[in-house]
């Protein structure tokens, strides 16, 4: 069965069938119901929190230099 971190303050983490993946939306959904969500949201940034929660939209990773900045790459 796969492992789904959600923070103990998300409303409802999102369900999973075994061998199968939670669905975007469950992702979404757990994110912005949490506190870490909620918050940016009430101030505007909704979209940014949604973005957060997108799965599989990349193929790049964030880099840190050696002062623990991110740095192109």
């Amino acid at each position: 069965m796969p492992v789904v971190a959600v923070c103990s303050a998300c409303a409802t983490p999102p369900r999973s069938v075994a061998g199968s993946r939670p669905t975007v939306t469950a992702l979404a959904d757990a994110v912005a119901a949490g506190v870490s969500g909620q918050e940016p949201a009430s101030t505007g940034f909704a979209e940014d929190v949604a973005i957060a929660a997108e799965r599989d939209v990349s193929t790049v990773v964030p880099v840190r230099d050696g002062n623990g900045a991110f740095a192109p790459g």
